[in-house]
């Protein structure tokens, strides 16, 4: 041991001394040596190690607790009753061992956190809960729990469930708890901190938790006081948001019971900003829990009661007040102030609107039961205060009009966009003219007033809305086209005004989009001239008004007829080029310095292009809209990368079956190939021009470029604008791409890129300077922006074909040379003492890639690596430590790299659909050396981004990564993930990143070396990630990435023959893992495990832009429905013995809509188990108490996707297989009474007898059941014999194969004959048909032999000795046949054993038919048929 250890050990066992003079010389001494550089840095290097022989930090910190609670014990036990000034000693002392505390954890902690959780969690939870510590104590434990443990992301990760939920529950008790010396603000921001901790690192926090909350608001109602309360609330936020998909009734009870305390704090207090902000966040989330999606009524997936319907009200009238307020603060405040209200409070009045406004109710008398004081509220027989609110569109109507001040109108106008915005079929067509008076009525008024763009977007809302309307009379139409006349003429002269001209084209376009009015031509005056400069919204309306109406051929323009060559007229069309791209004549080209807003502004993606090709052809308005059909490429959506909460309202009406997205079938057809619409001709002049417009303007960039002034994002938007304009050419077939390649609009892109690629050159020495750094991001974005590696065929990819033809090899190298060096020069996450490396620590090992176990991948050791976000600091969040992957850790350079990343990802990805200038191998090769042991560090966050980019953008769909480069991607995934384990935020996002890998799995040779090594890499980690998921150890959030990869991984081998897990020396194949997903404890990984379980039973192949269907295997849809029904089937019987637990009830909802689910979508993906799935539905009806109305809703939706008109013809087609399994089931309780007949829509038992007893009596006669048949025929009031004359044929069929086919050795056939022979006796017994049965069976001969030829099923299983021509049609996977069904020589036998039977001498059956005096149409219909056997 060093000598400055040994010096800090003997002072440590000093700290112990019983002398308090002693410890008082010492801990001076103790706060030398643990910030001398020497001792740290030994300090360090043994925490490092986890080698406990020797001093560390941990040792340090437990000799010190030992000093702290000799002093402490000291304290206590002095005498209590002291002078004042003692007190003041004692209070100082105890400040003192306080602070001696918070300081050693700084300096433990200061390079990284080396403390172990444990051990700090432990003596903080110890003195908080020690009342005798005093307040001293508590507080400074709690600093140190926020800023020291909390903030700190590997602490952060390493407190378990149990110690989250033990956290939770003692400060919520200290909350409270009245005392006076509790800083209850600094409780609340704890807990604030904890919830948020165990809402995202656990599935901890149960409903149970809920009362604390309850209690904590009811507390603040009472005191009077809201210390901390804004904090509560948001951490009550994040509970709720968290628990809603598992707990959606109890939370929709939690809000109908707190709501009113709210509304009473809200109006009895006076509130802060802040804290109003989170209570409205609160109103907000229980307006999308009880109404997902605007769903108004219970019937369409809304939660309703009369309690939620009265805090509506209260709340409507609470807002209108607030609104008022708000307003009245604004006209009389001195100096500016915005007349607008918080978007987020508009958005809840609009919500709230929605819900309460209907035709019928204009005014209600409300109970104002919030208003009442504590005392009140607790006396029951004391009357709630009554008052009368105004509902419905004459309130929006009357705030509109009652009032000229911005600050009363502005919040309404903004409450009416939003409304008719979010819920357009809110705004009844009788109130679309008496608005849009009132609106017009506005419009005119102090037009640069600050109500003008309010107004005017609230009449694009309208117009968009009346769009819709489809149902509007003649008389009303024409009421409107008055009005929107108006509003054009103002509009069109407003357009001038740069304040407001988004708005006025906004409307413009809303107007032209629903053809509200025929565009007239001045309005095309508007693109021609100087009324306006192109801005995005002026191309957006002249989009759509080129896709709408057409552009007329000529329009008189006035001054601009002079700038027109003398021997012609300029056309329209050709203005609109100029006004675009700011064309001037050539003689003023040399002066022309003004360059287009279509070089240094943001269009949408090829906006400007499509509209200036689709001006050069003939059939403008045809061309735009070929141009426009195809949708946006995934690559430029803007990808939302945090879950919002309308994910959860989805999964509520999913629950409800009010969105049903399994339904949508994807149709078996060949992948897409685009040929360009044939009859798209141009006019020559205006490409001639429109070239020659282009080639000036890249003139003028060319002749004024200079290396060291040149803005390269100026040259590359108009190179970008030049091959955007060949590749839209290109797709209408005006030009082949080939001879685009050659054209001189091409040489010209070719020549600005180049002249880019130098300015981006001379930025490789200069990484350090901001201005330079801002502007190569913005050059990558746009770069990366116009390329596309989607599939499917569109102009964007036409235009990145050519834009990647553009990029030079030494741009490309350079750009991976700057990536390259920004990826080495950033700083170690710890300046002093870094983290030694954990490979020797035999704890700590983490795997191997050669080694396949998956259990050798997280190992249950604290996780000893450190990383950027581990790191304690002030830049961490005050509620919780900052999420790795969070964009604050990286500096301006890092974030240039990720965007240079990307960008060099997209292009060697896309670069593979044709010849380019540069090696994408070797671009890629460089890429792959960042992930190189030797530079990846993965506690570093720009690192562990850059490989997250890496595993996201470089596996391409359509032409995805070599298998040996997979290889090199997927080896720092095994200790990326081990490092991160414990840090569900990190797990999630690589599981989801991972997908793009997995897809890439199945192609090439399966039998190479490198792809069994990138499966096995893959695979190897996939298990580690189920195991621990299986043991508890994984969020939610982690397993719902978890089910989309092995979703995705049965798409890529749908029969498992290498996706196969191992987990602890065990094999599961995928497809046998992934059902456990549906009894999963988390509703919203069930859902989606549901939902997905098609993939059992289809081969889904993606061919570019479409998806190949081919069912799998029978014997792996019979497995794969066994598996799927049994493991939903667990899931419910977990909870149906506690189901007299009212807490279960949101459970035992979710279990049965996940059982529904997966029953559902296995019935419409798989014909062969079509018939399994629907008695299952109709079993479940009974055995799991399935709600009908919600089984009826799913197979109404069936049965019309599978073309039936009605859920009865549907029904109806399957009786038979559902009666016979029904009644197979030998118990008492599935007599056919039991049957679920209300999914065929019958009310009532009687009504399924008399509609069905032709399908039921057979089934019943077959199986001797006399008594049940009786029992029809008296429901029915019909005599029972007569009920079997009327089934005869049926019954008959069940009968006679079985006397005519004499198998050999075949058992059952043998036991079926005896069976019909005892009923068949039973039948001619006198009691029963007795003689009669001979004239019914004349009588009925011709239905018989129908009835026989509708059994016919030749299985394709057939022997060859029973083979026929039938069997050449049949296959293993056709769908089930309705019992009873029999091979085609059982018919021809029962056909034989007929005509023996008959009296008369005719031989065939043909002959005894066509001299059956009952012969008819039937007997026509069997001559056709019976050749056919």
């Amino acid at each position: 041991m060093s000598l400055a250890l040994n010096d800090l050990l003997i002072c440590c066992r000093q700290l112990e001394h019983d002398r308090a003079t002693e410890r008082r010389k010492e801990v001076e001494k103790f706060k030398r040596l643990i910030r001398d550089p020497e001792t740290v840095q030994h300090l360090d290097r043994h925490s490092d190690s986890k080698q406990s022989k020797y001093l560390n930090w941990d040792a340090v910190f437990r000799f010190l607790q030992k000093y702290v609670q000799k002093e402490t014990e000291c304290l206590r036990t002095a005498k209590p009753s002291v002078s004042a000034s003692t007190q003041a000693t004692r209070q100082k002392k105890m400040q003192e061992i306080s602070s001696l505390v918070k300081y050693f954890i700084k300096c433990a902690n200061k390079r990284a956190p080396r403390l172990k959780c444990q051990e700090l969690l432990n003596y903080i939870m110890d003195t908080v809960k020690d009342s005798s510590n005093g307040s001293v104590y508590g507080a400074d434990c709690s600093n140190i729990l926020l800023k020291d443990i909390l903030s700190v992301r590997k602490y952060w990760c390493e407190i378990s469930q149990q110690q989250w939920l033990e956290l939770f529950s003692v400060y919520f008790s200290l909350y409270l708890k009245p005392a006076q010396d509790i800083n209850r603000v600094l409780v609340a921001r704890i807990i604030h901190a904890v919830t948020k901790g165990c809402c995202s690192q656990t599935d901890g926090l149960n409903s149970k938790f809920l009362d604390f909350f309850s209690k904590a608001i009811q507390h603040a109602r009472q005191e009077k006081s809201s210390a901390g309360l804004n904090h509560i609330l948001a951490a009550f936020v994040i509970f709720l948001k968290t628990l809603a998909a598992n707990f959606r009734i109890r939370v929709c009870q939690l809000g109908d019971e707190i709501l009113p305390t709210l509304l009473y704090i809200w109006t009895q207090h006076r509130l802060n900003d802040s804290l109003k902000e989170v209570i409205i966040e609160l109103f907000q989330l229980q307006i999308y829990v009880h109404h997902p999606k605007g769903a108004k009524t219970e019937e369409k997936g809304a939660y309703e009661s009369s309690k939620w319907r009265s805090i509506l009200y209260n709340l409507y009238d609470l807002l209108i007040n607030e609104i008022s307020h708000i307003g009245s603060r604004g006209k009389y405040s001195s100096g500016s102030r915005n007349a607008a209200v918080k978007e987020n409070l508009i958005e809840l009045m609009a919500d709230i609107c929605h819900q309460i406004f209907n035709e019928d109710t204009r005014s209600l008398e409300i109970s104002q039961s919030y208003t009442t004081t504590q005392r009140e509220c607790n006396d029951y027989s004391a009357p709630c205060k009554k008052k009368k609110i105004e509902l419905g569109w004459e309130v929006i109507k009357d705030h509109l009009q009652k009032s000229q001040s911005d600050f009363d109108l502005v919040p309404w106008l903004q409450i009416t966009t939003q409304l008719i915005s979010k819920y357009p079929s809110s705004l009844p067509n009788y109130e679309l003219s008496p608005l849009l008076m009132i609106l017009y009525q506005l419009l005119p008024q102090h037009r640069h007033g600050e109500r003008t763009p309010y107004v005017l977007r609230c009449l694009t809302e309208v117009a968009l809305c009346q769009g819709k309307k489809s149902n509007l009379e003649g008389s009303q139409k024409s009421d409107l086209l008055k009005f929107w006349i108006k509003i054009w003429s103002l509009t069109f002269r407003g357009i001038s005004s740069e304040q407001i001209q988004a708005e006025n084209f906004g409307l413009l376009g809303a107007i032209i989009q629903g053809s509200l009015i025929e565009v007239d031509r001045e309005f095309w005056k508007l693109f021609t001239g100087s009324a306006c400069r192109p801005s995005r919204p002026a191309v957006c309306c002249l989009t759509l008004a080129m896709a709408i109406c057409g552009v007329p051929e000529t329009v008189k323009t006035g001054v601009e007829q002079s700038i027109c060559e003398v021997n012609r007229s300029c056309s329209l069309k050709e203005l609109i080029m100029r006004w675009l791209l700011l064309y001037q004549l050539e003689d003023d080209l040399e002066d022309r310095t003004e360059l287009p807003p279509v070089l240094h502004s943001n269009f949408p993606h090829l906006a400007v292009e499509k509209i200036l090709v689709s001006l050069t052809v003939k059939n403008c308005k045809a061309a735009m809209n070929f141009l426009q059909r195809v949708p946006e490429c995934e690559q430029h959506q803007k990808v939302q990368e945090e879950p919002s909460f309308s994910e959860v309202e989805e999964l509520f009406l999913q629950t409800t079956f009010d969105k049903m997205d399994f339904l949508t079938i994807v149709k078996e057809c060949a992948v897409e190939k685009h040929q360009a619409t044939v009859g798209f001709s141009v006019h020559q002049n205006l490409k001639e021009s429109l070239d020659r417009y282009l080639l000036g303007l890249s003139e003028q960039l060319l002749n004024n470029y200079s290396p060291e002034t040149a803005n390269a994002e100026t040259l590359i938007r108009c190179s970008s604008l030049l091959v955007g304009v060949l590749g839209c050419y290109c797709y209408v077939g005006v030009v082949a791409e080939e001879e685009a390649y050659r054209s001189e609009l091409f040489q010209k892109a070719k020549s600005l890129m180049q002249c880019a690629g130098e300015s981006i050159t001379l930025f490789k020495n200069k990484t350090y300077e901001e201005a330079r750094v801002a502007s190569l991001r913005n050059v990558m974005t746009l770069c990366t922006g116009c390329l596309c590696n989607c599939t499917k065929p569109s102009p964007n990819k036409i235009a990145s074909r050519f834009f990647l033809r553009l990029l030079t090899s030494k741009l490309m190298n350079d750009i991976a040379d700057i990536c390259r060096s920004l990826a080495s020069l950033i700083r170690k996450p710890l300046d002093l003492g870094e983290v030694e490396s954990m490979e020797d620590d035999p704890d700590e090992n983490l795997m191997e890639v050669e080694d396949q176990s998956s259990m050798n991948l997280f190992t249950d050791a604290p996780a000893g690596g450190t990383s950027d976000a581990a790191v304690s600091g002030d830049s961490q969040s005050a509620f919780g430590a900052m999420n790795p992957l969070a964009e604050e850790h990286l500096s301006k350079q890092d974030l240039l790299f990720l965007d240079m990343l990307k960008f060099l990802c997209v292009c060697t990805t896309t670069a593979q659909t044709g010849t380019v200038s540069f090696r994408a191998a070797d671009i890629r090769r460089k890429l792959l050396m960042l992930v190189d042991t030797s530079m990846l560090d993965p506690a570093k966050s720009l690192h562990l981004r850059m490989y997250l980019v890496l595993l996201k953008e470089l596996p391409g769909e359509e032409y995805p990564l070599p298998m040996e480069e997979v290889v090199e991607l997927l080896k720092p995934l095994s200790n990326v993930c081990s490092f991160y384990r414990r840090d569900q935020d990190v797990c999630r996002t690589v599981l989801n990143h991972l997908v793009p890998v997995v897809r890439n799995l199945c192609q090439g040779d399966m039998d190479a070396e490198n792809t069994r090594d990138a499966q096995g890499q893959l695979l190897t980690v996939i298990g580690a990630f189920w195991h621990l998921a299986k043991e508890g150890k994984c969020t939610f959030s982690v397993r719902m990435a978890l089910v989309k990869c092995l979703k995705t991984l049965l798409e890529t081998d749908p029969y498992s023959k290498w996706a196969v897990l191992n987990v602890m020396g065990k094999d599961f194949p995928v497809n046998e893992v992934f059902p456990h997903f549906l009894a999963d404890r988390h509703h919203h990984v069930s859902m989606l495990a549901a939902e997905s379980v098609n993939r059992l039973f289809q081969d889904m192949k993606h061919r570019g832009s479409s998806t190949l269907l081919k069912a799998l295997p029978l014997k792996l849809q019979q497995t794969a429905f066994e598996n799927a029904y049994l493991k939903a089937l667990e899931g419910m019987r977990e909870v149906s013995h506690r189901a007299e637990n009212p807490e279960l009830l949101d459970e035992i909802c979710n279990r049965k809509s996940v059982l529904l689910m997966t029953i559902a979508v296995i019935l419409c993906c798989s014909p062969v188990c079509e018939k399994q799935a629907l008695f299952a539905l109709c079993k479940s009806v009974k055995e799991n108490g399935l709600e009908p109305h919600l089984v009826k809703k799913v197979l109404e939706k069936v049965s019309e996707t599978f073309g039936y008109r009605r859920l009865e013809d549907f029904m109806a087609s399957h009786l038979d297989y559902l009666v016979l399994e029904w009644l197979n089931l030998q118990d008492t309780e599935h007599s056919l009474y039991s049957f679920p007949f209300i999914l065929l829509n019958y009310t009532n038992v009687e009504d399924f007898y008399r509609s069905c007893y032709k399908v039921l009596i057979p089934h019943l006669v077959i199986r001797s059941r006399f008594d049940e048949v009786k029992s029809i025929a008296n429901q029915i009031e019909e005599d029972w014999k007569s009920l079997l004359a009327h089934c005869f044929p049926k019954i008959l069929v069940n009968i006679l194969p079985y006397f005519a086919y004499e198998g050999l050795g075949d058992s059952g056939m043998a036991q079926q004959r005896e069976t019909a022979a005892k009923v068949y006796d039973t039948l001619k017994d006198e009691n029963v048909l007795g003689k009669q049965i001979d004239h019914l069976f004349l009588s009925n001969l011709p239905e018989i032999v129908v009835e026989l030829l509708m059994t016919l099923h030749e299985p394709a299983t057939s022997g060859a000795s029973q083979s026929t021509d039938l069997c050449d049609f049949s296959g293993d996977l056709d769908p089930a046949p309705n019992p009873p069904h029999f091979p085609s020589h059982v018919i021809k036998a029962t056909f034989a054993y007929i005509s023996n039977c008959h009296k008369t001498k005719l031989k065939s059956i043909l002959e005894i038919l066509s001299k059956s005096p009952a012969f008819s149409f039937h007997g026509c219909v069997v001559t056709e048929l019976l050749p056919v056997l």
